[in-house]
């Protein structure tokens, strides 16, 4: 539990989580690589939100578009997904 809570790969003790740790925070490809995955997780939280919304029938696809920070175009993806 100790290496969860560090914030320094060189302060953990399990070598191949401190290595990887090192990789993601201070290796520039590794930093890339990091930075796509929580880009893409954001994208896909985006995505559920407005099937959320989209469930409820209350907004329009715009509103929900303006108000997931999704384009209008996903929004209308996302509700034939629903539909189909």
């Amino acid at each position: 539990m100790h290496d969860f809570n560090c914030t320094q790969a060189a302060d953990m003790n399990f070598e191949l989580m401190a290595e990887r740790t090192r990789y993601l925070k201070e290796n520039p490809k590794g930093v890339q690589e990091m930075c796509k995955m929580m880009e893409d997780m954001r994208k896909e939280s985006l995505k559920e939100v407005a099937k959320r919304m989209l469930a409820d029938g209350m907004l329009t696809l715009e509103k929900i578009a303006e108000y997931a920070g999704l384009p209008l175009d996903e929004v209308k993806k996302l509700k034939a997904e629903r539909t189909a």
